[in-house]
């Protein structure tokens, strides 16, 4: 039996595609086990004329079993 936790990040970017891959990306250099991701927010921002995408992404992870003696 596997046990998850999520945890919530946001991340930028100049496409949605790269705003929630830099918040997996990035989940994945700290924590093991990354199973799925569920975008939960999608807003903007305009800065001089350029937009950019913000996400709030859940990512869900195994928590890994360790038996402590």
């Amino acid at each position: 039996m596997s046990i998850e936790k999520s945890i919530d990040l946001t991340a930028t970017g100049s496409t949605i595609e790269e705003a929630v891959g830099s918040a997996v990306h990035r989940a994945s250099l700290t924590l093991q086990g990354v199973t799925t991701f569920e975008v939960e927010r999608i807003d903007g921002l305009v800065s001089d004329g350029e937009l950019k995408y913000r996400v709030l992404v859940r990512i869900s992870f195994v928590i890994k079993e360790q038996l402590h003696e």
